[in-house]
């Protein structure tokens, strides 16, 4: 009977780790196809100073937008527009009705910012863990 109990886990185990394969190669799939939709959009001027340049889904199941961002590195501190820009980030990703299909599949999602010379800025890398836990 120890024996099989024991083959029953192992076949339980075995559909539980290739499901979970498979999900996330299905996650990786979605988000490959979105990427791949929202490319020929690009780019996209979003704002007087942000465009979306592309994007690009990772089979970690993480979705990253590259962004150029026109920003007076003189006369403003970026560090401090990041650390805005990231709050106001992560409240999106919390809360918008448009990022509810990346909370639902627990997708890490990346935004990088460069200068308008192709210059890296800063990421901003909002996680499962950033988004999910409660807002105090």
């Amino acid at each position: 009977i120890l024996m099989k109990i024991n083959f029953q886990l192992v076949i339980a185990l075995t559909i539980l780790l290739l499901s979970c394969k498979t999900n996330q190669k299905s996650k990786y799939e979605f988000l490959k196809a979105m990427s791949t939709d929202l490319n020929k959009s690009c780019p996209i001027q979003v704002d007087s100073i942000l465009k979306l340049e592309n994007t690009i889904a990772h089979p970690s199941a993480t979705f990253r937008y590259n962004y150029t961002l026109k920003f007076d590195t003189v006369k403003y501190d970026i560090h401090e527009f990041e650390k805005s820009l990231t709050k106001t980030t992560l409240n999106t990703v919390r809360t918008s009705p448009d990022a509810k299909m990346f909370r639902d599949m627990y997708a890490t999602l990346e935004y990088n910012y460069s200068d308008t010379e192709g210059n890296y800025l800063f990421r901003i890398v909002i996680a499962p863990e950033d988004y999910k836990q409660s807002v105090h």
